[in-house]
């Protein structure tokens, strides 16, 4: 007995595109990369969300990134404990790390942990206080 001949073609591509799709959310889901799109900010093209660190490039100075990061972590009552920027807010363990592209691009990256787990939404949080007040 020819087993296609039981199950119409049109139906087995539909099972095979559904267990595609089924693959594709899990595979994104077990790698915890989620990418966001941010539009009109003006000072960040885009940025993603990965396992415990939200990651963008600033068009601004390296300077102006590093005061304006200070600042934001110290009115969300931080205790910064390098010079690194190293933090503790809220009780998560949040690191802010500035990379320089070119000296008008900087790549930001947050990453925020608690009883050593990672918070992504809470680094996107900052993330995004940081990058509203380059504006």
């Amino acid at each position: 007995m020819n087993f296609r001949k039981i199950i119409p073609p049109k139906a087995l591509f539909l099972k095979n595109l559904a267990l595609f799709i089924v693959f594709a959310l899990f595979l994104n889901i077990l790698t915890a990369c989620i990418p966001v799109l941010i539009i009109g900010t003006g000072a960040v093209a885009g940025y993603s969300l990965s396992s415990d660190s939200a990651i963008g490039d600033v068009k601004c100075d390296y300077r102006s990134l590093w005061d304006v990061s200070v600042d934001k972590l110290q009115s969300m009552q931080a205790e910064i404990t390098v010079s690194n920027i190293k933090a503790k807010v809220s009780g998560y363990n949040v690191v802010v790390k500035v990379d320089e592209i070119t000296p008008k691009m900087q790549k930001l990256k947050i990453s925020a942990r608690r009883h050593l787990l990672p918070k992504p939404q809470f680094a996107q949080k900052i993330f995004m206080k940081i990058v509203e007040d380059l504006k």
